[in-house]
């Protein structure tokens, strides 16, 4: 049966973090839309680590913030411990980090998606697409039902023929005690969409109070814990209550009462644990075909890989506030149980831990990223978004920004409108999302601030200011933020004008910053002001003649991304392209010059070939337009 005769504007396929920043996003800018999950009940579900940010990640989730999205407020209303790391280092890669409460999480962003006009959420597992002239007009589910969209965006993470590894154990699903989506695979490939394999992995969950913590080393959250959200610009009345309704969602002061991690270490008796069980591990025994993260490696491949390191760093990180269960980040494994025991009480402190939860690797189906436009659309098949790790990404922030941006531009598309491109240097999910669509992923992606090369610009305190005009352009935000935004904008700017043009004892402020960092005095009105506004006023000023000369390098790199390369450009045809450049160009079909130039195996003397004839198909088609009549 159809539900309704009436499609909705967006269908999201898939409830965890791309899923609900993608329905939310297009909610909010006022589309119908349908979430669809096949237990509602684990909605925003933190399947490994209950912690959100880190070393680029962390700006990642300013980002969201600044666009709109949810999980900077969520994190910073639910987290119990917060952490800026690279503090000592330039505050161009200071990231946040904060580990949350897993439950807490889960149920206020659930809370958050039901109280959101224009969305109805409903659980059925999707198993199919419904196409109709090379588009997608809906999906069917496992009751029979069939919901009809005139967008549909696939979020369905680790579940695409999900399948479970502890030693040679096997087990259906995409994370333990959840199910498999075995079907909506075979719906892609018929659209003609490429799949391949990947695998990640999580580890085993502990009893709190099995662990001894004596002598390990305690590692507190800090005592001004910097948030996710900019509470600067937003009101404050807005973190608990909903206006429309008065229901209270749950959730705490942010930074208060924070939690406790501890570190420990394995031991000589773990890694001769861990190589005389390798033939047992699923991933070393041939048993898992998918390709698992290079930069979060499991402890089989930290043993075997980094075989000089006489011993890997753990840390023992708590679930939540009312549960007393621990995450042992850093020993990721797909080791029969058995052995997984004995590894955990090889480890100081977890001599007599009790297992609550075993390790386990799941691979899953992903679609090479190539095969998406910029806006996320699929080129297969028109009105087909996908978003998170079915585009090989990993992690919950590269998997939200997708999802925002995917909601996003799904209601663009419906209404005809150009759609959201973040450019490379405005932020790393501009970065992100150019990086798979142009250079695609063997292995799941995870971002870096060294895969971006503007990242001086993308100090985490500015993102809501980098993102103001797209924010503003596709209504993102409410016009009283917007309003605040532009506000603090202009004090920011005020105050850098007048720290280079006024005098004080020994020249001009803005040299004393530049010359004594924080220490330089500073006027007694300025130190007034919020510090959000102080601390971005400082690093513009500190960092002034880096930032002109990375401006300078972005004004050129403009005048390459403003060259639009023909969506019917023979590739094959063009004289003096390489044959691998042109099958690349083909394949790709880069927008512009810009993202030719970033295709792997595309090099500069063919982009020169590229401008050339960029160049006369102009001048031709100027001399046919001044040509007599």
């Amino acid at each position: 049966m159809i539900y309704r005769e009436e499609p909705f504007d967006v269908i999201v396929c898939g409830a965890g973090h791309a899923g609900v920043e993608a329905c939310l996003a297009a909610a909010r800018m006022g589309a119908s839309s349908l979430l669809l999950s096949g237990n509602i009940d684990t909605i925003a579900q933190m399947s490994c680590n209950p912690a959100i940010g880190g070393q680029a990640k962390g700006q990642m989730v300013r980002e969201i913030d600044a666009l709109g999205g949810e999980m900077g407020i969520n994190t910073d209303v639910t987290g119990i411990q917060f952490r800026l790391l690279n503090e000592s280092k330039g505050a161009a890669v200071q990231s946040p980090r904060a580990q949350c409460d897993k439950k807490a999480y889960q149920f206020r962003l659930k809370h958050t998606l039901e109280l959101q006009p224009n969305l109805q959420i409903f659980q059925a597992t999707v198993t199919g697409l419904i196409f109709k002239d090379g588009k997608v007009v809906g999906c069917r589910t496992n009751l029979d039902i069939d919901f009809l969209g005139r967008s549909v965006i696939i979020t369905t993470g680790t579940f695409l023929r999900g399948l479970m590894h502890v030693g040679q154990n096997k087990n259906e699903g995409g994370r333990l005690g959840d199910f498999s989506a075995k079907t909506l695979s075979s719906s892609l490939l018929e659209a003609g969409i490429e799949l391949q394999r990947l695998k990640t992995g999580t580890p085993p969950r502990i009893l709190g109070r099995s662990i001894n913590f004596t002598g390990l080393q305690e590692q507190r959250g800090d005592s001004e814990p910097t948030l996710f959200a900019f509470h600067d610009t937003r009101d404050d009345g807005d973190l608990f209550h909903v206006e429309q309704t008065g229901e209270t969602r749950i959730g705490w002061k942010p930074g208060t009462a924070q939690a406790s991690c501890w570190m420990t270490y394995t031991t000589p008796k773990s890694e001769q644990i861990v190589r005389e069980n390798l033939h047992k591990s699923a991933m070393y025994s041939g048993e898992i075909e998918g390709v698992g993260p290079r930069y979060c490696p499991s402890i089989e491949d930290k043993f075997v890989r980094f075989a000089d390191k006489p011993r890997h760093l753990l840390f023992l990180e708590p679930e939540g506030r009312n549960t007393n269960e621990y995450y042992i980040n850093g020993l990721s494994t797909s080791l029969p149980f058995d052995v997984q025991l004995d590894l955990v009480h090889s480890i100081p402190g977890l001599e007599q831990a009790q297992l609550l939860r075993p390790a386990y690797a799941v691979e899953y189906d992903f679609a090479p990223p190539t095969q998406m436009h910029p806006s996320l659309e699929s080129r297969k098949v028109e009105n087909l978004f996908l978003a998170g790790q079915i585009n090989g990404t990993s992690g919950y922030e590269e998997a939200a920004s997708q999802g925002l941006v995917a909601g996003i531009n799904a209601v663009l598309k419906v209404r005809s409108e150009p759609p959201l491109i973040i450019k490379r240097h405005e932020g790393y999910i501009g970065v992100l999302i150019d990086d798979l669509v142009t250079k695609g992923t063997i292995e799941p992606y995870r971002m870096f601030t060294s895969r971006a090369e503007h990242r001086l610009f993308f100090n985490h305190g500015s993102a809501e200011l980098r993102l103001l005009e797209h924010a503003s352009n596709h209504k993102l935000l409410s016009n009283n933020r917007l309003d605040n935004i532009r506000a603090k904008q202009k004090t920011i700017l005020d105050w850098m004008e007048f720290l280079e043009k006024n005098r004080t004892t020994g020249g001009f402020w803005a040299e004393g910053i530049r010359r004594h960092k924080e220490a330089a005095a500073l006027p007694e009105a300025f130190a007034k002001e919020s510090k959000e506004v102080r601390d971005e006023v400082l690093y513009r000023v500190t960092y002034r003649g880096y930032l002109e000369r990375e401006q300078r390098q972005i004004d050129k790199l403009k005048e390459v991304e403003k060259i639009h390369l023909p969506p019917d450009l023979d590739y094959s045809k063009i004289l003096g392209l390489r044959k691998e450049s042109a099958l690349k160009l083909q394949q790709f079909r880069p927008h512009n010059l810009g993202q030719a130039s970033r295709i792997s195996g595309v090099n500069p003397a063919d982009i020169s070939i590229l401008m050339v004839l960029i160049e006369s198909q102009r001048r031709a088609k100027n001399a046919g337009n001044n040509s007599p009549a």
